[in-house]
């Protein structure tokens, strides 16, 4: 009791200290000896209050975050499915060039019966490789028959896995596969009979391209296959068979494998021949040997569009076009959907853009009229795309919009014509869909609005800057919502700045010319480019003004972008002459400056070299008195 006791006039004394003075020292307790004082007395200690902690049994559980596909996800499969294309499209180059070569071209010769090889030379434009336009549907015709009468077996890959593992025990050399099937006749693979025909056909001179259907990888990913790429992304184990879905109750069903290829299915490889009658591409199905409709070869089913997302062709000189539009039934609502033009400009705007930029690198060189020919030929194939049937459908679609498709800042202008009615809704053109703007976005646009115009919508103002924002919050603080007006285009008229009067550039409250567009330019000025102008002219005693040209934001803060200075068009001769002066004058000023550092650097190399032979020779002669020296008392 005696040590409690003491511990707690100890506690005592140091209270009543800490109460008096702030700056006095005390003295430390042991943590024991204040437990037992607090457990024997509870005056000596302050009741501070109580806190309570109580854990529920029957609490709500933490809401578990709802799963959604990854911006990463996206972004890898958009990789993806570029990385597919870019493969396979070298893929299809390759068995074109490959049907190009002697050894192929003589094989595929030498099974076209010879009359038909002695009819079609008769009628080839002496000195080309061409057929007379009156016989080439006729000599096609009659090579189809000829190929149909080809006794071509199909044996499918699988059936022949025993025997290529025999001969791979065996140690036999593997030859050529398509060297192989045109020597036996017996395709292995779905590209070899397209190949024979693309080869027999450009051997009698008939213009022939490899038409290959492409299937990359979805764009469009589910919540399972985005986890897949996330976990395989953490494991690094890259986008290979991790990344892909668990497989469904349905899909676990074991298939038996069977023929993708054939006459019964869709081909995946056919060959285009141009007709010069109708000066158009006609496909020929190369297990059938017939010519088919573009719309009914690449269908998968009656209600089907097109079953391959993109569809190359390719020449003999390697030159790749995208023929896709030609074989699709509804290309802009279906199968432009499932490829990279689908991809909406807010989550990647260079994704619609990198597919044209990567065919442009193997395009022919020169714009022929056929290439042109074509080329209006697949673009009546889009625009005859059918009206959408679906509500969904028209958010992307590039000719025909709702209105509830319409952004916050697009108005339908004008009104006219409604073209349709789906669902009650009205259907209009979106050629007629006007972009609103805010007065300030016009005028940097050199536009200004009319006098009487009335705004057409009014939205909440967005902050870009801290200025701008500071404003919004004042407004906010006095009640009012900050608002900002919207016109159209048709509100507006062109900006019509103030001449130069007596030399005097008109300028801004700021002592700027606004020059967002050339049309900005005041009427008796000319703008020059050189950033030295804006001396020359204070030099000279010629008025200026600085060109502001744009703004650049950056971290909430809007900085104009200065491009040279607004001066009287009468003086830009004179300040042209100037500048050009300046510019040789800096320009000697460089050279005798160079010229001057030369003959630094010479007389310092020649002062050191000068130095260093006095050093040696002095050494030197030091030296040899001493080797002298030694050799004599070596000698005594």
């Amino acid at each position: 009791m005696d040590s409690c006791e003491q511990a707690e006039k100890q506690g005592a004394q140091q209270t009543a200290g800490m109460s008096s003075d702030d700056d006095e020292e005390f003295e430390e307790v042991p943590p024991c000896q204040a437990d037992a004082a607090a457990e024997d007395s509870d005056d000596s200690v302050p009741e501070l209050g109580t806190v309570e902690l109580t854990v529920g049994e029957g609490s709500e559980p933490a809401k578990k975050r709802r799963a959604v596909v990854t911006r990463r996800a996206r972004m890898l499969r958009r990789s993806h499915h570029m990385v597919e294309l870019i493969c396979q499209q070298v893929a299809v180059q390759v068995m074109s060039h490959k049907c190009n070569t002697p050894e192929v071209q003589a094989r595929s010769l030498s099974l076209i019966p010879a009359m038909v090889v002695e009819r079609i030379g008769e009628h080839q434009v002496p000195g080309k490789r061409e057929i007379r336009r009156d016989w080439a549907s006729a000599d096609l015709h009659c090579f189809l028959s000829a190929f149909q009468a080809l006794k071509i077996q199909q044996r499918h890959q699988h059936q022949l896995q025993l025997q290529h593992q025999r001969q791979h025990q065996r140690q036999e050399p593997a030859a050529d596969e398509f060297s192989r099937f045109v020597e036996r006749r017996t395709a292995t693979r779905a590209w070899h009979q397209p190949m024979l025909l693309v080869s027999m056909l450009r051997v009698l001179a008939f213009d022939a391209r490899l038409c290959v259907g492409l299937s990359p990888p979805a764009l469009k990913l589910t919540v399972q296959e985005s986890e897949a790429i996330e976990r395989s992304c953490q494991s690094g184990a890259g986008l290979g068979p991790c990344a892909q879905p668990l497989p469904s109750k349905a899909a676990a069903k074991a298939k038996k494998p069977g023929p993708q290829w054939g006459r019964d299915a869709v081909p995946q490889y056919w060959c285009e021949v141009f007709n010069q009658v109708s000066e158009q591409w006609m496909p020929i199905n190369a297990y059938s040997g017939t010519i088919e409709r573009a719309t009914q070869l690449a269908r998968a089913g009656r209600g089907s569009a097109c079953a391959f997302a993109y569809i190359l062709a390719v020449d003999g000189a390697g030159h790749v076009r995208d023929v896709t539009r030609r074989y699709s039934r509804d290309f802009v609502n279906t199968t432009q959907r499932q490829r990279l033009e689908g991809v909406s400009e807010r989550e990647d705007p260079r994704a619609a853009a990198w597919w044209a930029q990567w065919l442009e690198r193997w395009a022919a060189p020169a714009a022929s009229p056929r290439a042109q020919q074509e080329e209006a030929e697949l673009a009546r194939h889009t625009q005859r795309s059918t009206m959408p049937r679906r509500l969904a459908d028209f958010a992307h679609n590039p000719y025909y919009v709702l209105q509830r498709n319409l952004a916050q800042n697009e108005v339908i202008y004008p009104a006219e014509p409604i073209v349709g009615t789906v669902r009650g809704e009205h259907v209009f053109l979106r050629a007629n869909v006007q972009r609103l703007r805010s007065r300030m976005a016009w005028m940097r646009m050199g536009r200004s609005i009319a006098a009487d115009a009335q705004p057409i919508r009014t939205v909440r103002q967005r902050a870009a800057t801290a200025r701008a924002r500071q404003a919004m919050d004042a407004e906010a603080a006095a009640g009012r919502e900050p608002l900002v007006a919207l016109f159209g285009e048709w509100q507006t008229q062109q900006i019509r700045p103030p001449p130069v009067v007596d030399g005097r550039v008109p300028r801004n409250d700021f002592g700027r010319v606004d020059l967002f567009t050339p049309a900005m330019l005041p009427p008796g000025a000319a703008h020059v480019h050189d950033p030295g102008a804006a001396r020359v002219c204070a030099d000279l005693g010629i008025d200026c003004a600085p060109a502001v040209t744009g703004f650049d934001f950056r971290r909430g803060v809007s900085t104009p972008v200065f491009d040279g200075v607004v001066v009287p068009l009468e003086s830009a001769d004179v300040i042209a002459d100037a500048l050009q002066a300046r510019r040789h004058e800096a320009a000697a000023q460089e050279r005798a400056d160079r010229e001057q550092r030369a003959v630094r650097r010479w007389r310092r190399l020649l002062v050191a070299l000068r130095v260093r032979a006095e050093v040696d020779a002095t050494f030197a002669t030091r030296s040899a008195r001493t080797e002298q020296a030694s050799a004599k008392g070596g000698l005594l």
